[in-house]
């Protein structure tokens, strides 16, 4: 005979996760619990057991607790969360391979004898003023739709990973939301990663941000994302 009810302490033995974790989970409004008679234990039904099974899938697959409830409230596409992830975690890998290239540049310069806070090297370490003119020209095409502008500049990596209908579709949705085109509002560096350039685009709504990783020239990095425009 099936059981109704699964206890905590059980639940955390089958999914080998922690009750810690689980009530984390329900505090933050993703999974819940059942409580039966006068004892106030967590107990889950066979329905709740497997949306808890779901959110630990997501999890593992690195989305956040907000993004989880996103698209358990159906704000995000599914596809979408997991597709941003990717691009995310793609986007910090070509962050640290170029800190390795720094990093080896600045060395053979060292051993070579050389200083590294010369203005000559110092300016090898900064974000190219070029790569800047293609974050401009990429915004623009972003929002004009001109896909075929953008994918001049976009690795054959990323192309790959990020095809073009993929992207069109994300573009869609994350677009569709925001309300009418104000002004682009400003380009900035990383501070930490000079690699990584940030394009703000005030909308009616809502601002958008678009997050560029380049490595030899090209866009190895890309994602759109959102920023309150009353924040900066």
């Amino acid at each position: 005979m099936q059981k109704s009810l699964y206890d905590i302490t059980e639940v955390c033995k089958m999914l080998g996760t922690t009750s810690r974790t689980l009530r984390f989970y329900e505090e933050k409004g993703i999974i819940e619990s059942t409580t039966s008679g006068l004892s106030s234990r967590r107990q889950y039904t066979k329905e709740q057991l497997s949306q808890i099974k779901n959110v630990l899938v997501l999890r593992t697959l690195g989305l956040s607790v907000k993004s989880i409830a996103e698209v358990q409230a159906e704000e995000s596409d599914l596809k979408k969360a997991v597709l941003s992830k990717r691009a995310e975690i793609y986007a910090s890998i070509d962050s640290r391979i170029r800190e390795i290239h720094l990093l080896n540049d600045a060395l053979l310069a060292l051993e070579s004898g050389k200083n590294i806070f010369t203005e000559e090297l110092s300016q090898s370490f900064q974000a190219a003023e070029g790569e800047i003119e293609i974050v401009k020209i990429c915004t623009d095409a972003v929002l004009k739709g001109e896909n075929a502008v953008l994918y001049q500049y976009i690795s054959p990596k990323l192309s790959e990973f990020m095809p073009e209908d993929v992207y069109k579709t994300v573009r869609k949705d994350t677009l569709d939301p925001i309300g009418s085109f104000i002004k682009i509002d400003k380009i900035t560096v990383d501070e930490r990663y000079p690699n990584k350039i940030y394009s703000k685009v005030k909308f009616s709504k809502l601002g958008l941000k678009i997050t560029f990783v380049f490595y030899s020239g090209k866009i190895c990095g890309f994602w759109l994302g959102y920023y309150n425009t009353e924040e900066g």
